[in-house]
C-alpha cells in the first residue's frame, strides 16, 4: 500500500523532541466489504460508525464474558478499514473475526508490505502531510500519531527530525504513562475498564449490543473499579522478573490474594495491575524482592 508523503521537518522546544519508531511487533489488517461497519460494530466495544467522520479509533474485543480479547487502533482509509494489532495475535484474530461473518461478504485480510511507525513527543504533535497515511493515535494527544507507510518506502528519508533530547522509546514512554498494549493486557482474563479502555476513549456505552457488552456497562455503571492499569517507577534497575510476577504492599508481604500483577517492564519503568486505593497508600511496593513506587498518571479521568 504505496501512500504519498510531504517531507516534513519537525522540532521542538519540549521537553524532550519527536521521535519516530518503527513498531516492528504490530501489523495491520484490511477490512473491506458491504456492511463491514456494521459487522464490526457488534464485535468491538467503541462505535465503529463514528469511523464515517473521523480517521482513527480505539477498541478492544472481548469473548462473551466481558474479557479482553484483543485491543486494536482501527483506521479509515478510502473504502475501508484497517486493524491494528500485535503480529503475534493477528491471525489468531483473523480467525476469531471470521467466525461471526456469517454469509457476509467481507474480504478480511493481513497487510503483508506495510509498516506501522509511532510518531510521539511529551507535547501532543499534529503533522500535517495531507496524506492518509498518518492518523492520530486516538487515546491520547501524548501518544502523537501513528504512520503506515510500504516497507520498501524509506521514510526516514521523508520525515527529517531533531531526536537528540529524546531518550525514551516507544515502550518506555507508554510506562511512563501507564499505558498497556496487546500481550500486557492478560487476555482472556481482564476486563476493559480494568485496561483503561473508558479512559483511553475506546468504549462507547451508548451504541447497543456488542459481545461482552452487558457485564462491561454493569461494572460502567456501578462506578466502581477497584483494579486498574497503572504506571511503576522502580529504585533500581530490576533483573530476572517474571512478565506475571505478583506485586505485594510492604507492609503486606505475607497476603494470600497480592494486590498487582506486573504487566511489563523496560529498564526502571513497569506497568503493572494493581488494586487502586491499597497500592496508592503504600510506601513502596515489592516485585519479586525490588521496591517500586505507583501514581495516577495525570491523564486519568477522575
Amino acid at each position: 500500500m504505496r501512500v504519498p508523503m510531504k517531507i516534513a521537518r519537525l522540532f521542538s522546544t519540549a521537553s524532550f523532541k519527536p521521535k519516530l519508531e518503527l513498531l516492528s511487533n504490530k501489523s495491520l489488517i484490511q477490512i473491506d466489504g458491504d456492511g463491514m461497519y456494521d459487522y464490526c460494530q457488534g464485535l468491538m466495544t467503541n462505535d465503529i460508525l463514528k469511523l464515517k467522520t473521523e480517521k482513527s479509533l480505539f477498541t478492544m474485543i472481548l469473548n462473551s464474558k466481558g474479557r479482553v480479547l484483543y485491543d486494536c487502533l482501527i483506521y479509515k482509509v478510502n473504502d475501508y478499514i484497517l486493524l491494528e494489532c500485535e503480529t503475534d495475535d493477528a491471525s489468531d484474530l483473523i480467525k476469531y473475526l471470521k467466525m461471526y461473518l456469517l454469509r457476509r461478504k467481507l474480504n478480511i485480510k493481513i497487510l503483508e508490505n506495510t509498516s506501522v511507525w509511532a510518531l510521539f513527543s511529551s507535547t501532543p504533535i499534529n503533522m500535517e502531510l495531507n496524506s492518509v497515511s498518518v492518523f492520530n493515535d486516538p487515546r491520547l494527544p501524548i501518544l502523537g500519531q501513528r504512520i503506515i507507510s510500504d516497507k520498501t518506502l524509506g521514510i526516514r528519508n521523508e520525515i527529517f527530525l531533531d531526536e537528540r533530547d529524546n531518550k525514551f522509546t516507544y515502550q518506555q514512554w507508554r510506562y511512563k504513562n501507564g499505558i498497556a498494549e496487546g500481550r500486557e493486557l492478560l487476555k482472556g482474563l481482564s476486563f476493559p475498564l480494568e485496561m483503561n479502555c473508558d479512559y483511553l476513549n475506546g468504549i462507547s456505552f451508548n451504541k447497543g449490543c456488542y459481545i461482552g457488552q452487558e457485564l462491561t456497562a454493569r461494572t460502567y455503571h456501578t462506578g466502581v473499579t477497584r483494579k486498574r492499569i497503572m504506571p511503576l517507577v522502580f529504585d533500581d534497575t530490576p533483573t530476572g522478573l517474571d512478565l506475571d510476577a505478583d506485586i505485594y504492599t510492604e507492609s503486606d508481604l505475607d497476603v494470600k490474594r497480592p494486590p498487582g500483577k506486573l504487566r511489563g517492564l523496560c529498564g526502571k519503568l513497569g506497568i503493572a495491575l494493581l488494586r487502586i486505593d491499597e497500592c496508592l497508600k503504600a510506601e513502596r511496593l515489592i516485585v519479586g524482592g525490588f521496591t517500586a513506587k505507583t501514581f495516577i498518571p495525570n491523564w486519568w479521568k477522575i
